[in-house]
């Protein structure tokens, strides 16, 4: 190491400094000329492919038309950049390995979460509009309108005449009694009203609803009777009966009621009297 020769040992070091400097100099140099080399052999092939990331894949027509659960997943060749809709902002990004792997949304229905593109959504009900759980009761028919005859005098409405039957509380059976009917004005108008004898019946029942006489089946009313009430008004009207039975045309036997229950029902035209109730002793 420690230099010999004629010249000074300083002259020797230098010498020694120099070639360890172009030693160094020329080892760069051949590493950098083979990086070069190696760079321009690759630049000469053909670049690996990028891998290519899509936006989120546009749903399709199938989709939006589809009642079931399923979904395109294929991205369309092109994408259009669009504003993300509801639809779209909740899918999944593109996988390249789609076409391997079955979409989630391949499910069942009970399974595919729900989505606003979905037609079967169903919008809240409101409580206030929910049909009532029990139905209202109808509401009665209006009144009919006034009706007038060719005098021009305002017709009694069967809802504006009351009728009522009399009959005495207690009978002797076999014995001759007088029963009656009332006809009254119950409206706040005066009005005119056919009260004939032929729309008068009076009928007697048993207490079990057996039909035991009646004035249509031997006697039937007769006579022509038009009158003007005026409101509160009432006309009566009175028949004897023998207290006897009686059937339909006047047939058979007419025998006495037996004791017991029994009731009598007035009528005028299509209008009944609550059933009077009174006994045969």
């Amino acid at each position: 190491m420690h230099p010999v020769g004629p010249s000074s040992p300083t002259t020797y070091w230098i010498r020694r400094v120099l070639a360890v400097v172009v030693a160094v100099a020329v080892l760069v140099g051949v590493i950098l000329y083979l990086a070069g080399r190696s760079s321009r052999s690759s630049a000469g092939t053909d670049p690996a492919p990028a891998a290519v990331t899509s936006a989120a894949p546009t749903l399709t027509g199938v989709l939006a038309n589809s009642t079931g659960p399923s979904r395109s997943t294929v991205p369309s060749p092109t994408p259009t950049p669009t504003a993300p809709t509801d639809a779209t902002a909740s899918a999944p990004p593109a996988d390249p390995n789609a076409a391997a792997t079955p979409s989630p949304t391949d499910a069942s229905p009970t399974d595919a979460a729900p989505t606003d593109a979905s037609p079967t959504a169903t919008p809240p009900t409101d409580p206030a509009a929910a049909p009532p759980s029990e139905t209202a009761p109808a509401a009665p028919p209006p009144p009919p309108p006034p009706s007038y005859d060719a005098d021009g005098k305002l017709l009694c409405a069967d809802a504006s005449v009351a009728v009522a039957a009399q009959a005495p509380e207690q009978v002797a059976a076999g014995a001759n009694v007088i029963v009656g009917m009332t006809v009254t004005n119950s409206g706040a108008e005066a009005c005119r009203r056919d009260v004939s004898g032929t729309l008068q019946v009076f009928t007697v029942f048993a207490a079990d609803g057996t039909r035991m006489w009646s004035t249509a089946d031997c006697f039937p009313g007769q006579g022509t009777d038009v009158r003007d009430l005026a409101p509160g008004e009432s006309l009566k009207y009175t028949v004897k009966w023998s207290g006897t039975t009686s059937a339909p045309g006047c047939t058979g036997e007419r025998a006495p009621l037996a004791p017991g229950s029994y009731s009598l029902i007035a009528q005028l035209g299509a209008l009944s009297s609550p059933p009077a109730a009174f006994t045969v002793a």
